[in-house]
């Protein structure tokens, strides 16, 4: 990502994207045993004298111009010229249509000041990031030779197009030659890509230019040792079996390719290839004076090893080699056209919208000349958006073509960032497509995620509870290296196992838009030549059980469809029997590839790690809310649900909640805003699309509060209380005490009408009628609600009395606070009789860090390159702090503070104890001026561990990160549910982050993407904000925003108990104020007017996760998650309901097992550690309608 200039072809339709266009380049062939130069021995190789280097071999053209050169080109003078503005990264093939197809050649001029003696050796290091592999033409001055590139695919990611070719790959070209061909004095080498003649080589396809080819430059150095004698008969040779079959006279017929190196020009020569008792001969050519010559026999196809032989006859001289051979294995690509969808990024998302219908259209008429090409959409979006937008009969075509298995939908919406939603978001994210599957009775069996690089553990879960059997991931590994890294696509197919254990079936891809990587766009078959042999090294071993392969997409995201690529099949097909190239949808290509694999499919466990989920950071505002909605909109959904059950009259509003949680989908989806956000962050589509991106949150949130409060109004009707009664909900299944706030009116108290006593309120502010007050809400009853009267009373809650002490104790901790940082100094745990804050930290704890740096580019930390230094980074600590008061409230004690940093002039903290619960809160105002110079913005919690072993939630389990990675996985920062906790030698500390998921653990972010977790000290920071993305996430932020976190400890981390904790603090209690426009008089209700639970779990380490309308319509839907590593049988109580019949389902309540112990009011079920489990429950209601 970055600037796009210079090239075209497929850097022309990458750059969409926003890459950095002048080092994205492709592959090609692979050599398979023999030498590919002339053996030396170690003592002459270090004999060697660098004459000059351009460059550094480190595997990256990044210290060369990021361009083309200028044609013809300038010779680069050694001595005179410099690598960044002399000699160009890129040198486009000769058959390059976007550069003319013609040679290019570029020069190098050096003077020797002796006359040369000697041998010399020139050391040419090249990246392949082309479709098409240039073989290079050398000259010495004047002396001729031809060299082929034999790449291996590379995971180093010199260049930036590592992350998105999967043929990314590199070789070195190494020769020696005679120091007659040089002079003293000026000297001459010139370099040429040239693209020899191929099946399928043409000029254009459908009148746009074709062959994207050329050479990525890494380094070149001219060597030289004196004592040395060339050897001038010198000959090599290695056969190589290609993956090339044909069709020859109705015979199969492999291509066999014999590369000869030599050291003199061949006046005349041949080269003889036996095998299998026959002979082949061929002439060399005859224009070179050195280097390689290839030679290519079609051979009747031989299925087992056998020997080989090849006669090489230079100039009167014959050289004999000998070769164990295999044969290629005759491969099948099971080609997926396919686009990715942004919803947004490239354009305004309205205008995507259109853009992916067009391409659906397009797609069926490309359907229709091609009958046998197929179209897989990139999320079921596309397809809402298509049927929002065309007439009946396109619907009804592409209703048909649907059902004919022609066109394809995923599981998923849209690709969304796993690790910030919860789990029900994410099973949420899977209903439209479910929906229309059901509905149309079409495929629903795969889910694919396209772009984003890694994925939550959870995932694996709820992808098997939904039902699916595969799940297709194309990671881009631009800031997420998950693949270069851990190499799991070289492990694909796998099962990949949730924490539950249940599995799906995983095809882990090298990014997407594979035919546009591999054969260019429009596709060209004779490039598909070159880069077909290397993208399959990644799958050429043991333990890759099929003869077939599985080719991600053809487009980046958001085009228009190229038509040519509809011909492509049967363009190549007609010239190779082998590899054969199929049209096909990822359902068929994953059945056919895992049954070849058998039982030896292996089964891979852990999480990705949160790559792309930083970038969340950068909208942090927005974040913050919607964070909060998929918590309060469990609550909604559930109380909507006890409404319609409380009373039949009512009818929850079907249409909000499906807006509701599609605002909360899209607000997760991975798109953020503009491509541009970070070099334009201020034009007008930067701004317009950050707009509907941040209203999904805004409307989320309105729809959560007018479902939320229909239903509890709805609810309070048939509550026997009269008006002036508040009505306190719990949206959790057990009972539980919280805070709750709310405007007491003026000349009243509030009174908990399960005591009759008066409840002690803490004044927060202070209306003309009314005072903001805060208050402990006692035992409130699961899945219930609690009523507290507000009585008239002649006196005003009492304001607290301050104190300016800087220790405050509760029954459990003794806190000392440093008013100067802001933060707090100590904290020693009563129980534990242990202090839990690192006292020699350079941090205070809960304290502010503001972190600068990162502005010089390229750094690792804005974008992952191996060869990028790592940035500067100066965190700058909160301070000029001072205490503002301490005091008591009626539940414990409470402490605020104001402090200051780099561009946050105001950081408001407050301190909350209390008397009956062993936790503190720490609540964080700050006020941020946004800059778009790069920031990271933390807030620490130092404890006293010096190793610890970290813990953090993850959807329906938790995860330690020095154990529970996938390979390659991302272990820089994490993305938290609730909860993050730090353990060693008998104390566990733990950080509840409620409204920003971020964290890093042992440091801040660097930019060091560490492969092992390796040993961190026990400071947990809270990732709050940063713009290290320089595209797609915002460019700066800036105004007031509120961080709250609950800290706790015990002698070990209890993942139960805090997942508990953690959803106790994110679900906050909901209240309901009975006005006098509720009630004209107060009649009996059906309901206690005291308090009342709706609903019981016999095991507290189950949650009830929601609580809603079948979408069919039959019953009700409990979705339950066992928080526990324990299973559990479960029984179920609700008094609403007369259950006639229950059923275990799937995810998307498709009924899979009648549940046999069921009662008039409750049921039984099981349920294993970890697992995610839903229940359809039919029945009619206990109660009646109230009457009036």
């Amino acid at each position: 990502m970055g600037d796009c200039s210079s090239r075209e072809g497929v850097m022309r339709l990458i750059c969409l994207k926003g890459w950095r266009a002048a080092t994205l380049v492709i592959a090609g062939l692979i050599t398979i045993g023999g030498a590919r130069g002339l053996a030396k021995s170690p003592e002459r190789q270090a004999d060697w004298q660098p004459v000059w280097t351009i460059g550094t071999f480190d595997q990256s053209s990044a210290e060369f111009h990021n361009g083309t050169a200028t044609d013809p080109a300038m010779p680069y003078v050694v001595g005179k010229s410099v690598p960044d503005k002399n000699w160009f990264a890129f040198q486009p093939g000769s058959a390059n249509g976007s550069y003319g197809r013609k040679p290019h050649p570029v020069s190098i001029e050096f003077s020797l000041a002796d006359k040369p003696t000697g041998v010399y050796q020139l050391k040419i290091a090249l990246l392949v990031e082309h479709p098409r592999i240039s073989a290079l033409d050398v000259a010495v001055d004047g002396h001729t030779g031809r060299f082929y590139q034999h790449p291996k695919l590379n995971y180093n990611m010199g260049d930036v197009s590592g992350a998105f070719f999967p043929e990314y790959s590199a070789d070195t070209i190494t020769f020696e030659f005679p120091s007659r061909y040089l002079a003293q004095g000026t000297n001459t080498i010139l370099l040429t890509a040239i693209d020899e003649q191929a099946g399928g080589d043409e000029p254009e396809a459908g009148g746009t230019s074709a062959g994207d080819s050329g050479v990525v430059y890494d380094a070149i150095e001219l060597d030289h040792q004196r004592a040395e004698h060339f050897e001038a008969r010198q000959v090599s040779a290695s056969i190589v079996p290609t993956i090339f079959y044909r069709n020859q006279d109705g015979q199969l017929q492999e291509t066999v390719s014999v590369y000869v190196r030599c050291n003199e020009q061949p006046r005349t020569g041949d080269v003889e290839l036996e095998i299998g008792g026959k002979t082949y001969r061929k002439a060399l050519q005859r224009d070179r004076e050195f280097g390689e010559q290839k030679t290519q026999f079609e051979i009747p196809e031989f299925t087992t090893s056998t020997q080989g032989k090849v006669t090489v006859g230079i100039n009167g001289h014959r050289q004999h080699f000998s070769q164990e051979l295999t044969p290629g294995k005759k491969w099948t690509f099971f080609v997926v056209p396919n686009e990715h969808l942004d919803l947004g990024y490239t354009d305004y998302q309205a205008k995507v919208a259109e853009v992916h219908a067009r391409v659906l259209d397009e797609a069926m008429d490309l359907i229709g000349k091609h009958p046998d090409f197929r179209y897989s959409v990139d999320g079921y979006w596309e397809i809402q958006k298509f049927l929002d937008g065309r007439s009946a009969a396109e619907k009804e075509k592409l209703e048909k073509m649907i059902a004919e298995h022609k066109i394809f939908i995923p599981a998923q919406y849209a690709s969304v960032l796993t690790g910030f939603p919860t789990a029900e978001t994410l099973i949420r994210s899977l209903y439209p497509s479910y929906q229309f599957a059901h509905e149309h009775n079409t495929a629903f069996d795969y889910a694919s995620i396209t772009d984003v690089p890694s994925y939550t553990w959870s995932y694996a879960s709820i992808l098997a509870a939904a039902g699916l059997k595969y799940f297709v991931a194309a990671s881009d590994n631009y800031r997420g290296p998950i693949l270069l890294l851990g190499h799991l696509n070289e492990r694909t197919p796998f099962w990949w196992q949730g924490p539950d254990g249940s599995k799906i079936l995983m095809w882990y891809s090298r990014h997407y838009h594979q035919m546009l990587t591999l054969f260019g766009m429009p596709p060209q078959v004779a490039a598909g030549h070159d880069s077909l042999p290397v993208f399959l090294q990644m799958y050429e071993h043991p333990g890759y059980k099929s003869d077939a392969v599985l080719l991600y997409g053809t487009q980046p995201e958001n085009q228009d469809l190229f038509p040519q690529q509809a011909a492509l099949v049967s363009a190549w097909n007609k010239i190779y029997a082998y590899p054969k190239l199929e049209y096909s949808g990822f359902e068929k290509a994953m059945t056919y590839i895992t049954r070849q694999f058998g039982d030896d499919i292996p089964t891979i466990s852990g999480d990705g790690g949160p790559y792309w989920e930083d970038g969340i950071a950068s909208d942090a505002y927005y974040a913050a809310i919607e964070r909060e909605n998929e918590s309060r909109a469990l609550s909604a959904e559930k109380f909507s649900t006890i409404s319609s059950l409380v009373n039949s009259r009512i009818a929850p509003n079907q249409d909000n909640l499906r807006r509701m949680w599609q605002n909360m989908v899209l607000m997760d989806e991975h798109t953020w805003t503009s491509y541009q956000s970070v070099s334009n962050p201020h034009s007008e589509e930067s701004g317009e699309q950050l707009k509907v991106k941040d209203s999904r949150a805004t409307r989320a949130q309105s729809l959560v509060d007018n479902v939320l409060r229909r239903s509890m109004g709805s609810i309070a009707d048939s509550i026997s209380d009269p008006q002036g009664t508040l009505i306190v909900f719990n949206p959790l299944n057990w009972q539980r005490s919280a805070l709750v706030e709310f405007d007491l009116p003026n000349g009243h108290e509030l009174i908990d009408k399960t005591t009759n006593q008066i409840v002690l309120c803490e004044v927060l502010s202070t209306g003309k009628d009314y005072h903001r007050v805060r208050f402990m809400a006692t035992n409130v009853p699961a899945v219930g609600y609690k009523a507290y009267t507000l009585r008239e009373s002649n006196s005003n809650p009492a304001g607290p009395s301050s104190t300016m002490e800087t220790t405050i104790e509760s029954p459990y901790y003794k806190v000392e606070l440093d008013p100067r940082a802001g933060a707090v100094r100590g904290i020693f745990d009563k129980q534990l009789n242990k202090e839990l804050v690192n006292a020699s930290s350079p941090y205070r704890f809960d304290q502010y860090i503001y972190v600068t740096g990162a502005d010089h580019l390229p750094n690792r930390l804005v974008q992952y390159r191996t060869v990028s230094p790592l940035p500067h980074l100066t965190p700058h600590a909160a301070t000029g702090g001072r205490l503002l008061s301490v005091f008591k409230t009626p539940f414990g004690t409470e402490a605020r503070m104001v402090s200051s940093a780099i561009n946050t002039p105001r950081i408001e903290t407050t301190v909350l104890l209390f008397n009956e619960h062993k936790k503190i809160e720490l609540i964080n105002h700050i006020q941020k001026k946004d800059v778009l110079s790069k920031e990271g913005v933390y807030f620490a919690f130092p404890f006293a561990m010096s190793n610890p072993e970290f813990h953090y939630e993850i959807q329906n389990g938790d995860v330690n990160p020095a154990k529970d990675m996938l390979p390659g996985a991302g272990l820089e920062w994490f993305s938290a549910q609730h909860w993050v906790s730090a353990e060693q030698e008998g104390v566990s500390a733990s950080v509840l982050p409620l409204d920003a998921s971020m964290v890093t653990l042992g440091d801040i972010a660097r930019g060091t993407w560490p492969m092992e977790f390796g040993n961190r000290k026990g400071t947990i920071f809270s990732y709050v904000m940063n713009n290290y993305w320089d595209t797609n996430y915002r460019g700066g932020q800036g105004g007031d925003f509120t961080f709250r976190y609950v800290i706790t400890s015990d002698v070990r981390t209890n993942p139960t108990e805090l997942s508990r904790l953690g959803w106790e603090e994110i679900t906050p209690l909901e209240i309901n104020n009975i006005v006098p426009q509720d009630k004209a008089i107060n009649t009996s209700r059906p309901l206690n007017g005291t308090e009342g639970s709706f609903l019981r779990i016999s095991d507290r380490d189950v949650v009830l996760d929601t609580w809603k309308q079948a979408q069919d319509g039959d019953g009700t839907i409990m979705r339950f998650l066992n928080m526990s590593g324990q299973p559990s049988e479960v029984e179920v109580e609700t008094s609403l309901l007369n259950i006639s019949s229950a059923w275990l389902c799937n995810a998307m309540e498709g009924n899979e097992k009648r549940i046999s112990a069921i009662r008039p009011h409750g049921f039984t079920f099981n349920i294993v550690p970890h697992q995610i489990v839903t229940v359809r429950v039919k029945g009619s209601p206990t109660l009646s309608p109230p009457v009036r």
